[in-house]
């Protein structure tokens, strides 16, 4: 068997990448879109409980359906994860790539040569949470891939993507394969503005 050319990744990327594409960095979403699921089955269980309490062993109908329920709730709550989960977003230093799709596997691509601007929103939750949104601009035509919201520890990777789409003269770490964002300058970021914390 011959040797994988991208061993530090999931085995499905091998097929999407050539051998001689650096990998960046490959993440998943920010956990915090499980958030809502997860809490929603908790409700829905809390609530077939107290309703089956308060029943009190009578109307088993609808005892059956409140855990029915509960147990739709659940299952959505296991989709949202699968996909969560399936989800890669994927940087090397010739593109951005997203894989996603739990049944019909779909990989959405920008090739950095196309990227002419890149801007970097962190909302007030982004912020508290420690997630962020890149907002890619194409040269000439949309792109499959432009705006990609709750990327973790966004400031990180976002000076690495952009010393490689703006040439930052960013050098490679020889142990981890990783891009480093090389000059350090500060680079532009959108937050809110006259944050409490921040007034004076």
């Amino acid at each position: 068997m011959a040797a994988r050319a991208h061993p530090d990744v999931p085995k499905e990327l091998d097929r999407y990448l050539i051998p001689s594409e650096q990998i960046i960095f490959e993440i998943r979403r920010h956990k915090i879109l499980l958030a809502e699921p997860f809490l929603s089955t908790v409700l829905a269980f809390v609530l077939a409980l107290m309703v089956d309490n308060w029943l009190n062993g009578s109307a088993p109908v609808l005892r059956n359906i409140m855990y029915g329920l509960a147990l739709v709730v659940l299952a959505r709550f296991v989709y949202k994860w699968t996909d969560w989960y399936r989800e890669l977003f994927l940087a090397t230093d010739r593109r951005l790539m997203l894989v996603y799709g739990i049944f019909t596997r779909k990989v959405a691509i920008m090739p950095m040569s196309k990227v002419t601007d890149m801007r970097y929103d962190r909302t007030i939750p982004g912020q508290v949470f420690g997630y962020g949104k890149y907002i890619l601009e194409s040269a000439g035509q949309d792109q499959a891939l432009s705006v990609i919201n709750f990327v973790p520890d966004p400031d990180r990777h976002y000076q690495e993507i952009s010393a490689v789409i703006f040439g930052s003269g960013a050098g490679r770490d020889s142990r981890t394969g990783m891009v480093s964002s090389g000059s350090g300058g500060a680079l532009p970021v959108n937050e809110p503005e006259n944050l409490w914390w921040n007034r004076k």
